[in-house]
């Protein structure tokens, strides 16, 4: 009977498992990033990071034990792509070695990614009333973020001049509230993390450049979370970004 070769394995060499993992919601993707703690504890053994994701259940608000690797990099941080729109999954990295040991794993992260394009804009309503509307998501057309007429009953947000010539945003229907996301400017979209769990209100506000704003927009499937950041204000148009989820209830 043949017998194996010895393999000794020495735990002490083993990296210390990744810590802090974030995440940033993109569309069709997440963004991963995590502290350096693994590399800054064995420069010299450190070889690289293995990523792994699975499903997440809903129903019990678990993550499955479907674990896949996405990749390996040398780097804190990961794209993971090709993924689909509102449908939530889990995340964790470990550290391996140049001799081939692995860390532990991280904590997981949960994250959705969601729908969004950049340099939209709207005319205020006394400007062009067939381009001062929004909706996010349009159930007449399945289309995302179109601009349209204020006229429709349907419309998400409007955009209205005020006599001082300010620009504000205005929840186009009952169904539609929002809010400030942050007292001060946000640097990108993408800064707009998880929507707030209270605070909205069907209220107009004044669209200032850097600025962001969370929506809460009520459909037949549920209520679905929105955000605008916007790029820039003239006197008579506002250009922004916009992020649209398409899972209800999720606040990614």
């Amino acid at each position: 009977i043949g017998r194996s070769a010895i393999v000794t394995i020495d735990l002490q060499s083993r990296l210390p498992a990744p810590q802090g993992l974030a995440s940033i919601s993109l569309n069709a993707a997440i963004q991963l990033a995590w502290s350096s703690n693994a590399v800054d504890a064995a420069h010299g053994t450190f070889d690289h990071y293995r990523v792994y994701s699975t499903d997440y259940d809903g129903t019990r608000g678990v993550c499955t034990a479907n674990w896949v690797v996405e990749g390996t990099t040398v780097s804190d941080a990961f794209l993971a792509g090709n993924l689909v729109n509102g449908v939530s999954r889990c995340f964790a990295v470990s550290a391996v070695t140049r001799d081939g040991h692995e860390s532990d794993w991280s904590a997981s992260r949960l994250d959705t990614p969601r729908f969004d394009a950049r340099n939209a804009f709207v005319y205020a309503t006394s400007v062009r009333p067939d381009s001062s509307g929004f909706l996010f998501f349009d159930d007449a057309s399945r289309r995302l973020g179109v601009v349209a007429a204020s006229a429709r009953t349907d419309l998400d947000l409007t955009l209205e001049r005020h006599s001082d010539g300010s620009l504000w945003f205005a929840p186009a229907r009952a169904g539609v509230t929002m809010m400030l996301y942050s007292a001060k400017p946000v640097a990108d979209l993408t800064s707009i993390d998880r929507a707030p769990a209270t605070g909205f209100s069907n209220v107009t506000t004044e669209a200032l450049a850097g600025f962001a704003y969370v929506f809460r927009v009520q459909k037949a499937d549920g209520v679905h979370l929105a955000a605008i950041r916007v790029a820039f204000v003239t006197k008579d148009y506002v250009v922004f970004d916009w992020a649209y989820q398409s899972a209800p209830g999720n606040a990614e």
